[in-house]
């Protein structure tokens, strides 16, 4: 190929250049053949690029991201391996089963998975029922969208965690610093150029209960490995969950706003500097997870969730 493109390039040169001197015309095919050898070369990079660039796309990897926001709200995406927080959790169903995550990986139904906003993803994290003690390490998979949940997480955590028939629940949310630095370090290998392509994912625990619900079954290639599942229980105090929402401008605008939506639960406020916080409570983790969006649509960006 290359051979048959110099000699037509040299005999357009000969053809076009009959008055010019020999030395430039061997200068001009020298020229016009490391071009072309150029422009080959190229075109194998780009292949060869395009093709690794295909075997990335179907791996997991690492993934942290950019800050982000949900309807206003900011997030920003951190490696805290100190994180420890509270708040409520809710769990997803067959919507999500085998949907592909933000890094390539599964969101199951059937395995020990969540979905955080801001946690690296993978990342492990022990994730405690506050209302019943029962806790649980699961990989964090996903991010989630939902601004008044802490943490989302497959429907097999809500069943084992107890709280599936009540859709939410008030959770601590521990990272496991260690495993998730582990898992971190599994996610950037499988991209290495000397990775063995045979290996598409890390292993996670796959639980099976039979009977919990009448929809196990979410699929018929949807076979479950028997493991035994580290479930833990501790002694938990009974705690009240309270929404507190800032930045009001003045005692006025807060009466107005609790009018419009209607709200009747105890609240207090507090006023810092030249705002005023206020403060709803006791509620039911169903009442706090509508509230969040109403206060949101509202303009209050800042909400917290505090259990106490």
């Amino acid at each position: 190929m290359i051979k048959l493109l110099i000699s037509f390039f040299l005999a357009f040169i000969l053809f076009s250049c009959d008055n010019i001197e020999n030395k430039e015309i061997i200068s001009k095919v020298k020229e016009t053949k490391n071009q072309i050898q150029e422009k080959i070369k190229l075109k194998k990079n780009e292949s060869s690029e395009s093709k690794n660039q295909s075997i990335k796309k179907n791996n997991i990897f690492y993934y942290l991201g950019e800050t982000y926001y949900i309807e206003g709200v900011e997030y920003i995406p951190t490696e805290d391996y100190n994180y420890n927080e509270v708040g409520l959790s809710s769990f997803y169903g067959k919507e999500l089963h085998n949907v592909k995550t933000i890094n390539n990986d599964f969101n199951k139904v059937t395995e020990l998975l969540g979905r955080h906003k801001t946690l690296p993803i993978p990342s492990i994290v022990k994730i405690t029922n506050l209302e019943n003690g029962l806790s649980i390490n699961i990989k964090i998979v996903d991010r989630h969208n939902d601004n008044a949940i802490l943490i989302q997480v497959s429907r097999k955590v809500a069943q084992l965690l107890g709280f599936y028939k009540n859709k939410f629940a008030k959770v601590r949310v521990e990272i496991i610093s260690d495993a998730s630095k582990q898992w971190k370090n599994v996610a950037n290998s499988m991209n290495e150029p000397s990775f063995d392509k045979t290996v598409s994912a890390a292993p996670t625990n796959k639980v099976s209960i039979a009977n919990i619900d009448e929809d196990n079954a979410v699929s018929a290639n949807n076979s479950l490995l028997e493991q035994p599942v580290e479930l833990s229980s501790e002694n938990v105090e009974n705690l009240n969950l309270f929404l507190k929402i800032y930045n009001f401008k003045n005692f006025e605008d807060m009466q107005i706003i609790l009018k419009e939506l209607g709200i009747e639960n105890e609240y207090t406020s507090e006023k810092i500097d030249s705002s005023f916080n206020l403060i709803i409570g006791p509620i039911n983790n169903e009442d706090a997870n509508k509230l969040v969006s109403s206060f949101i649509s509202k303009g209050y960006k800042k909400t917290e969730i505090i259990l106490k």
